[in-house]
C-alpha cells in the first residue's frame, strides 16, 4: 500500500472511530499498534474501588495469555477470538499507600503507578454538574476553596465531550486519564463533584476517586442506554426509534465509510499517476430525531444536535467507563427536560438507573439525584414541577436512590446558581447517611406522605421531618394551594402541627387536590428540623367520613 493510500485509510479509520462504529475501530486498534492495550479507564494515579473484585480489561492478540500483577497477587486470563480480555482483581480494603499494577502479554508490559484504593463516585448530568471550580461566563468562581485543593488522596478523571456528536454504537475508550487533585487539575473539574468528594474524603479518611462525565444543555434521553429503554414500557416511542431509525442512520454512515475507504485508495492512485482525483463522497449530517425532541419554545424550528438522540451520550461518554468499579453515582440534570415539557421524567430516570445498573453488573449501587433549583424559565407555566415530581418519585420508589432539595439555594434569574458548596455538602451528607450509615446527617427534605379532608380542613402529613416542621423566617407556611372538582387551584391558609400542615381555603369548600410549591419560581419557607427545605408535590386528598 502506498504512503498516500495508507494516510487515506488512517483518515477513514479515525473517522469511523469518531462516529462510534466500534467494530471497525476496535479491529483497527490491535492491528495498527501494540497488541496489548488496556482500557482508557486505567492510568497512573487511579483509584480502585475498595471491597470489590475490580474488573480490569483491554485488548490483545486473539488467544493471547494476559497476566495482571497487583499487591502480590497474580491473575492470568486469555483474550477471546475478538482480542478482548477481562480479569478481576482480589478485593482490597481502602489503602492510601501508592501501589503499582502491571499487565503483560507476550513480550509487552504496561505498568500503572501511584494507585490508591478507596471509593469511586461517578458525577454526571448537564451544566450544573459541569459547572467547574474555576467558574465560567464571568460568574463567581470558587477561588478560596480552589486554592486549598491539594489532596493526594483525591483523584480526578474527567471525560471529554464527544469530538463528533453522533455516536450510534457504544464506544470502548475515551481520551482521558486520572489526575491528582491540585488547584490546576481541579479548576476545570465539576464544582459539585469536587466538593462532594472532598467532604467524603474529609469525613471517611479514605481515598476518593471522582469520575466526571457531563455535558451542558443535554436531555436525559441521550444518557439512557438502549437496555434501559427496553426495560420501561412507557418509553416505547423512543425504543421504536432505536429499533428502526437508528439502524437506518448507521447503515448510511457505514456505507459512507466504505465509500470513503474506496475513494481514499482511488485518490492516492490518481495522485501517484498525476491524474485528476474523483470527487469525495458526501453524506448528510442530518439525524432524524424522535418527535419528542422538538423543543416547544423554538419558533425558528431549531432542534438539538445529534448528540441529543436517545443513547448517544451514554454510548460516547458512559459506556467506555463500564464496568470500572464504582461506589455510586450522583446526578444533576433536568433543566433541558423542563424546556421540552417532559411529563415522563420519572420513567426516564427509571430507564437510566435501571440500564446503568444492568450493564455495570455491580448491583443496585447508590444513585443520588440533585433536584434542579427554581428558575424563571422564559416560556412560563409550571413545567419545572413536572421534573421535580419525577425526581422525587424516583427517589422514593427506586431502590438505593435519594434526592437533595435545592428550593432555597437557587437563583430565579440564573439557571446556574452559584451556591455549589451548599448543594455539594447536602449531596455528601446524603451519601454519608445512606451509603456509609453515619449518624447525625440530614439526608432528605420533608416529603409528602398523605392528605386527608375532615371538618373543613385538609391535613397534610410529611415524612422525613427529622423531628418536625418549621417555617424559616417565621410566619405561616406558603405556596400551598387547594382545588375542588373543577380543578381550579386557590391559595390556602396554612399552619404547622408537628409533622403536619393544616390547610383551609374559603374559596374551596370541598377540596379534592392539594399542591405545594407547584411553580417554577417557588421559593417556599417550609423546612424540616434537619434544616432542609420541603419538596414540592401535587396529590389527591382523601375525604374522611364524619
Amino acid at each position: 500500500m502506498g504512503v498516500k493510500a495508507f494516510i487515506g485509510k488512517r483518515r477513514v479509520l479515525k473517522l469511523c472511530a469518531s462516529f462510534g462504529i466500534a467494530g471497525l475501530a476496535g479491529l483497527t486498534a490491535v492491528a495498527s499498534g501494540a497488541s496489548l492495550q488496556i482500557s482508557s479507564m486505567f492510568s497512573n494515579g487511579m483509584v480502585l474501588q475498595q471491597k470489590m473484585a475490580d474488573p480490569i480489561w483491554g485488548w490483545a492478540t486473539p488467544g493471547a495469555a494476559v497476566t495482571i500483577q497487583f499487591d502480590g497477587h497474580t491473575i492470568q486470563t486469555k483474550s477471546n477470538t475478538r482480542g478482548q480480555w477481562m480479569a478481576k482483581l482480589p478485593e482490597q480494603n481502602a489503602d492510601s499507600h501508592p501501589q503499582n499494577l502491571m499487565v503483560s502479554s507476550g513480550g509487552e508490559r504496561v505498568t500503572f503507578k501511584n494507585i490508591l484504593i478507596g471509593d469511586v463516585w461517578l458525577c454526571t448530568g448537564q451544566s450544573n454538574m459541569q459547572y467547574p471550580m474555576a467558574g465560567w461566563f464571568g460568574r463567581k468562581n470558587l477561588a478560596p476553596i480552589l486554592a486549598k485543593a491539594h489532596h493526594q488522596d483525591i483523584r480526578l478523571y474527567r471525560v471529554p465531550m464527544l469530538e463528533k456528536y453522533f455516536t450510534g454504537y457504544p464506544k470502548s475508550t475515551v481520551s482521558a486519564h486520572w489526575q491528582i487533585c491540585a488547584p490546576k487539575t481541579t479548576a476545570p473539574f465539576s464544582a459539585v463533584g469536587y466538593m462532594f468528594g472532598r467532604r467524603l474524603e474529609k469525613k471517611l479518611h479514605i481515598p476518593i476517586g471522582l469520575v466526571e462525565s457531563d455535558w451542558g444543555g443535554t436531555n436525559i434521553e441521550a444518557w439512557i442506554p438502549a437496555a434501559g429503554y427496553r426495560m420501561v414500557p412507557q418509553l416505547q416511542t423512543d425504543n421504536r426509534w432505536l429499533k428502526t431509525m437508528l439502524p437506518e442512520v448507521m447503515r448510511e454512515r457505514q456505507q459512507y465509510l466504505r465509500s470513503m475507504m474506496h475513494w481514499s485508495q482511488l485518490a492516492a492512485a490518481c495522485l501517484a499517476r498525476r491524474l485528476p482525483c474523483p470527487p469525495q463522497p458526501r453524506t448528510s449530517d442530518a439525524i432524524r430525531m424522535p418527535h419528542a425532541f422538538h423543543y416547544d419554545f423554538a419558533p425558528t424550528g431549531w432542534q438539538p444536535d445529534g448528540h441529543q438522540n436517545p443513547t448517544t451520550l451514554f454510548n460516547g461518554m458512559i459506556s467506555p467507563l463500564i464496568p470500572y468499579g464504582i461506589r455510586g453515582a450522583i446526578w444533576y440534570q433536568g433543566e433541558n427536560n423542563v424546556l421540552s415539557h417532559d411529563r415522563k421524567y420519572y420513567y426516564h430516570l427509571k430507564a437510566l438507573i435501571g440500564g446503568w445498573r444492568k450493564l455495570w453488573h455491580q448491583g443496585a449501587f447508590p444513585f443520588y439525584i440533585m433536584q434542579i433549583a427554581p428558575f424563571k424559565y422564559w416560556q412560563g407555566g409550571s413545567y419545572e414541577p413536572l421534573v421535580w415530581q419525577g425526581e422525587e418519585q424516583a427517589a422514593e420508589t427506586i431502590k438505593n436512590c435519594g434526592i437533595v432539595p435545592t428550593m432555597d439555594i437557587g437563583e430565579l434569574k440564573n439557571i446556574h446558581p452559584k451556591n455549589k458548596p451548599a448543594a455539594a455538602r447536602r449531596m455528601a451528607d446524603l451519601a454519608l447517611a445512606k451509603t456509609y450509615h453515619m449518624p447525625g446527617y440530614t439526608w432528605s427534605g420533608a416529603m409528602f406522605k398523605s392528605a386527608t379532608f375532615h371538618a373543613g380542613h385538609v391535613v397534610v402529613t410529611f415524612e422525613h421531618t427529622f423531628g418536625g416542621l418549621m417555617v424559616k423566617g417565621g410566619g405561616a407556611p406558603d405556596y400551598f394551594e387547594l382545588a375542588g372538582k373543577n380543578g381550579s387551584y386557590k391559595a390556602a391558609d396554612a399552619s404547622i402541627s408537628g409533622n403536619t400542615v393544616v390547610l383551609s381555603s374559603p374559596a374551596v369548600a370541598h377540596p379534592v387536590m392539594v399542591r405545594f410549591a407547584w411553580k417554577d419560581v417557588a421559593v417556599p419557607n417550609l423546612f424540616n428540623h434537619g434544616g432542609w427545605p420541603a419538596l414540592p408535590f401535587e396529590a389527591k386528598i382523601v375525604t374522611k367520613s364524619p
